[in-house]
């Protein structure tokens, strides 16, 4: 190579496999000092007929200091080893023959004839290079002291290919590595002989595309890291190998166990059963368990660890896959893991693993689809009293409007607070952390304040609406974490921040009835006539519909891969895919509305409600697996809705409104249509453990009742309801108590339940609710 023409590439030759220097000592006649000099670089690699410079500089240390460059530096002589590599004064090293004023760098070739015999070399003209390493040798003649370095030369290669022996395996478990190897061709292809020239592994600078996914050593070992797909490269002076695919495996499976809490790492014994000893203030540990596609564990992060009811309670990282779980109030909720695109599991390209001809799909080989664990019912125990609010729209005697709100001690059932309203309400939900009730009307939003017990009017500014507008209607819901809250009033729907940070968005969006959110807070689903309609909470722009008509209820898996619709037909969705539906048909001689809760038993997600005079009790079963490749969908967990536990209740009038209790696992019918005009003496329910109907619960009097609305105490002691006889015009507000019951035969819920408490209310009680402790 002429010198001339490459005077700006010595800055990369000389630094090339520069990873360190070479030291060698004299010690002179004076014992305090001693004389080392330092090579760089101490190994590197050369095309036949390319050149780069080594360096060498002397130093002195005086009784054993660090060394310092002697000044000035001495003249500094190079040799080579062996002949067909040549050096300059300099310190130019030539992969051959350098001219005469060290311009020019020729590969060194066979000679015509063989000096040793003066007969004609049979391979004349063909590269004539060092099948070993050669040594150059940097010697300071003044002090006596030596350094070394190591050159390997080979021709040039025109291409290089990769290999790599995965037996037969399609990824490779994190912390575990495989070998790349190089082979270096010529430009007809042929591999480089190393009877002609010694490519050594570590002449090769190997690189990986992405290093979280793999890191590769000097020598080509490559060392799984976090699941997804990258390639590898090796590069030999200038030439750049084809790329060669190095797959992480993704997770198949997560388990979620949970132990005691201790204040430092985690310990044993680990469980997957349900917690229901807590008590308020508790702390249990809950880790993850990843398992790969070859079985072997996994760790990655992060992990999305999901709460039915992130107020009750809350998560704090302690490790990676290790977070701690506080119960922060008393109830009963859910806990799960997930590992979900994008951030965990990414969806990858389609690739070609080593040995392969054709190419596998990132879907095929388990990437960019969710991983959900299994589910751990929690129960908080333990609050010593609640309010329950009480309001309708007229007095139960005389049947006159009222605008007011009554406020009930629950453990006396004292009515110790009357709340003055604006309008008449149509609807009464309470915010999850217990701090505000929202009531619906059809003249504007009223909020009430559950610390000072004061109403006002909100007139929450609307997106694109005038200064005038209100927000009117029913009230749906309010999401988990208390700050968004959604109202229809037939015709239009209303989302609003709570916080301020948006304004309230409307959207014309006739016949919605229902609403529910994830658990997290990113989503949510309201229901009604036209299907289900699915909106991000952040932005509240809506993102999808689904072809579901005719929703009546909607109710959100605690494990979060889904949710369910109900309408003439029990659908669920996958919560990332809403045009992959599972349908389940009801009970086809119902015609009723359908009430639906979500639970989880043993960790097992259930879906319960009524439907008509059917009580339903679903379980279902979640399992992540690879899907049609051809469908390019990367939401994989497959949802099976299995065969009901289903049981046929006695009800004179069509139920409204069902309540859960979460200790009891049983459901009571709290509301029925008003228009009824049935006598009926009991409130009927369904023993979700059992799955049998539960003999009905009978009130102290065993008068005529009808059940408008009620609900049950956070830690599931006490069950609410609010009744009306419209003959008598008689209403009252009933208490159950749940913990323990009176039993006239049987365990609870196997006998007859009596009320344990009850109080006379002026107003029609067609809205009740508990308030959250």
């Amino acid at each position: 190579m002429n010198r001339l023409l490459t005077l700006t590439l010595i800055g990369l030759a000389g630094l090339l496999a520069s990873c360190g220097s070479s030291v060698n000592s004299s010690t002179q006649p004076n014992f305090n000092y001693a004389y080392l000099m330092a090579v760089s670089p101490i190994q590197f690699t050369l095309n036949a007929g390319d050149w780069s410079s080594v360096s060498a500089t002397v130093e002195e240390t005086y009784e054993n200091s660090a060394p310092k460059p002697v000044s000035p530096q001495p003249t500094i002589k190079f040799y080579s080893s062996d002949s067909r590599i040549t050096i300059s004064p300099a310190g130019e090293v030539c992969a051959g023959q350098w001219d005469t004023r060290y311009l020019t760098c020729t590969p060194t070739v066979i000679p015509a004839i063989n000096p040793a015999t003066g007969l004609a070399n049979p391979n004349a003209g063909q590269p004539n290079l060092p099948t070993g390493y050669v040594t150059i040798t940097a010697y300071d003649s003044t002090r006596n002291v030596s350094a070394t370095a190591l050159l390997s030369v080979h021709e040039r290669a025109a291409n290089i290919s990769l290999n790599s022996n995965w037996g037969g395996q399609t990824c490779i478990s994190q912390n575990k590595q495989v070998q790349y190897v190089a082979t270096p061709r010529d430009a007809s292809g042929n591999p480089i002989l190393s009877s002609v020239s010694n490519v050594f592994a570590n002449d090769y600078t190997w690189t990986v595309g992405d290093p979280n996914v793999a890191a590769v050593s000097a020598y080509g070992y490559v060392v799984a890291r976090t699941p997804g797909v990258t390639s590898v490269y090796a590069t030999l002076n200038g030439t750049e190998s084809v790329p060669l695919t190095f797959v992480t495996c993704p997770p198949t499976s997560i388990i979620l166990a949970s132990s005691s809490y201790t204040g430092g790492t985690p310990v044993g014994p680990y469980s997957t059963a349900d917690l229901d000893t807590l008590t308020k203030g508790a702390e249990e540990y809950v880790t993850a368990s990843l398992v790969d596609k070859n079985g072997n564990t996994l760790v990655t992060s992060p992990l999305t660890y999901i709460t039915s009811d992130p107020l009750t309670g809350s998560f704090s990282t302690v490790l990676p896959l290790t977070s701690k779980l506080t119960a922060n109030t008393s109830g009963r909720f859910s806990v799960s893991a997930s590992c979900e695109p994008s951030t965990c599991n990414a969806a990858v390209a389609d690739f070609i693993v080593p040995g392969a001809t054709t190419p596998t799909t990132g879907q095929a080989a388990g990437f960019g689809y969710p991983i959900y664990s299994n589910v751990i019912g929690v129960t908080v125990q333990g609050i010593s009293g609640s309010t329950v609010l009480v309001t309708g729209t007229q007095f139960a005697n005389t049947g006159a409007p009222v605008h007011r709100m009554e406020v009930y001690d629950s453990e006396s059932l004292v009515d110790n607070t009357t709340v003055e309203l604006a309008n008449l309400p149509n609807s009464l939900v309470v915010a999850p952390n217990g701090a505000t009730a929202y009531v619906g009307s059809s003249g504007g939003l009223m909020v009430v304040n559950l610390t000072t017990y004061q109403s006002s009017l909100q007139t929450y500014p609307i997106l694109g609406g005038i200064s005038t507008d209100v927000v009117t209607g029913n009230v749906l819901g309010v999401s988990p974490d208390s700050r968004y809250v959604l109202l229809s009033d037939g015709t239009y729907v209303f989302l609003i921040d709570t916080t301020g940070s948006k304004v309230a968005t409307r959207y014309s969006i006739a016949g919605i009835n229902t609403v529910t959110f994830a658990a997290d807070g990113s989503n949510m689903w309201i229901g009604g006539t036209g299907g289900v309609y699915v909106f991000n909470a952040d932005t509240f722009v809506k993102t999808s519909t689904n072809a579901s008509t005719g929703v009546k209820a909607l109710a959100w898996v605690p494990d979060g891969q889904s949710y369910f619709a109900s309408g003439d037909q029990l659908v669920n969705y996958s919560t990332c895919n809403d045009q992959k539906p599972t349908t389940q048909p009801l009970d086809g001689s119902t015609t009723g509305p359908i009430n639906l809760d979500t639970i989880s038993i043993g960790g097992v997600p259930r879906v319960a409600g009524l439907s008509g005079t059917e009580w339903l009790d679903y379980s279902v079963t979640t399992t992540a697996q690879v899907p049609n490749p051809t469908e390019g969908n990367v939401c994989l967990s497959t949802v099976t809705v299995n065969a009901p536990q289903s049981a046929t209740a006695s009800l004179p009038c069509a139920a409204t409104q069902v309540t859960f209790s979460p200790r009891l696992e049983a459901e009571f019918v709290t509301g029925v249509d008003p228009a009824c005009t049935a006598t009926d003496t009991v409130i009927h329910g369904y023993n979700l453990a059992t799955h049998a109907v539960t003999p009905a619960i009978t009130t102290v009097s065993g008068t005529s009742i009808i059940p408008l609305s009620g609900g049950v105490l956070s830690d599931g002691r006490k069950l609410f309801v609010g009744t009306y006889d419209s003959t008598t015009g008689t209403a009252t507000l009933h208490r159950f108590d749940l913990s323990t019951g009176e039993a006239t035969t049987g365990t609870l819920l196997d006998g007859l339940l009596k009320e344990d408490l009850s109080t006379p209310v002026e107003l029609v009680p067609s809205f009740v609710a508990v308030v959250p402790k």
